[in-house]
């Protein structure tokens, strides 16, 4: 097994000297976020092809040295989304390049949502532990058995590179994890914003009128309110409660009150600040559209996409959903010629055929 470092000391980055040496960094993160709205970045691992390096982000070590030198490089990650977020939303850095093991493995034609240890398994015939899938990986101090399971998260990431890349090459498709694996760099995919909190909530997409808005300006406050506090959203308000009350003709805080199963907390916590939204949602929402339903021709041309996409995948050996989501599609129908589809190598094989179908 690669030798693994525990750091929760006295860090000093010339002890991760072998490992910046290399131009690829595999990382992995142990985090926790169910009591808070940014997640809480416990521990960092970091590895190459001969030694891990597990850091504990709790004992307020100085590592800006090593996110300097670590932005510079391409990291290897499998399903980087939320370690991006987390390591993001903690350092503000993200990294100059990525490799996503998982984005790899399905544009080899493997599931889109194939696991690390499933993966792992596949190429190395290796049953990774489980026992440690639900620590507790704010308490300290961390036990072995936590470190040997977190060390394993980023030990085979560098091979599986390796290998990967190997196999896309001959398939000419290299480029294309490239391309999906970088379309994460992008803070704005970090970054608490409305739009992103209003994707959340899909309903919301078709209220119309008043409703809508008090939707959009509940959907606001609550995001607010969540970073302000550093609390899910859920305890906050829950995005039940939240259309329900963006959906009552509510006038004061007995109409609030009638509310079903509305918690009395939250009346007594946010009634004033809730009411006085929903006053406002009353005045000029015309803005305030619902998102229009598709008509029956745009419905035969979603099938015409479908099948498209289905025929390209079976040339390809590739599931569907790695060319394009049903949602992508949806989007491309609505002219939104700004969608993945209109751009790299998906536009190549498969786009400019798309928009024939549109047109």
């Amino acid at each position: 097994m690669n030798k693994v470092q525990l750091i929760d000391s006295n860090f000093n980055i010339d002890s991760l000297s072998n490992i910046t040496k290399s131009n690829y960094l595999a990382i992995d993160t142990e985090f926790m976020r169910e009591k808070t709205f940014f997640a809480k970045l416990c521990l960092l691992q970091v590895g190459d092809s001969k030694s891990i390096v597990c850091i504990d982000a709790l004992a307020n070590l100085n590592l800006d040295k090593f996110w300097k030198l670590a932005e510079k490089k391409t990291w290897i990650i499998h399903s980087a989304r939320q370690d991006l977020e987390v390591i993001f939303q903690t350092t503000n850095i993200l990294p100059k390049n990525l490799f996503d093991t998982q984005i790899a493995a399905g544009i080899l034609g493997l599931s889109p949502q194939i696991g690390y240890a499933k993966l792992v398994e596949n190429f190395f015939q290796i049953s990774l532990k489980k026992d440690q899938t639900r620590a507790n990986w704010g308490a300290r101090p961390l036990s072995i058995e936590m470190i040997e399971y977190a060390a394993e998260d980023v030990k085979y990431l560098p091979e599986l590179h390796k290998l990967l890349s190997d196999k896309l090459q001959q398939l000419s498709r290299l480029d294309w994890v490239k391309e999906d694996s970088n379309y994460m760099i992008n803070q704005n995919l970090f970054q608490p914003s409305l739009e992103n909190a209003l994707k959340k909530i899909k309903s919301v997409h078709y209220l119309a009128g008043k409703y809508k808005k008090a939707a959009y300006l509940l959907v606001e406050w609550r995001e607010n309110q969540a970073i302000k506090k550093n609390l899910p959203r859920k305890w906050i308000i829950s995005d039940k409660d939240l259309l329900a009350i963006a959906t009552s003709d509510i006038k004061n805080i007995d109409d609030l009150r009638k509310v079903k199963n509305l918690p009395k907390s939250l009346i007594e916590r946010s009634s004033h600040e809730i009411l006085l939204l929903l006053e406002d949602a009353s005045a000029d929402y015309s803005e305030y559209l619902a998102k229009p339903r598709f008509s029956e021709k745009e419905k035969k041309i979603l099938n015409a996409l479908v099948k498209a996409v289905k025929k390209k995948s079976a040339e390809l050996d590739i599931i569907p959903e790695v060319i394009a989501s049903k949602k992508e599609l949806t989007s491309l129908i609505s002219k939104n010629y700004n969608s993945r589809l209109m751009t790299g190598w998906r536009k190549e094989i498969i786009g400019n055929e798309l928009a024939k179908l549109i047109d």
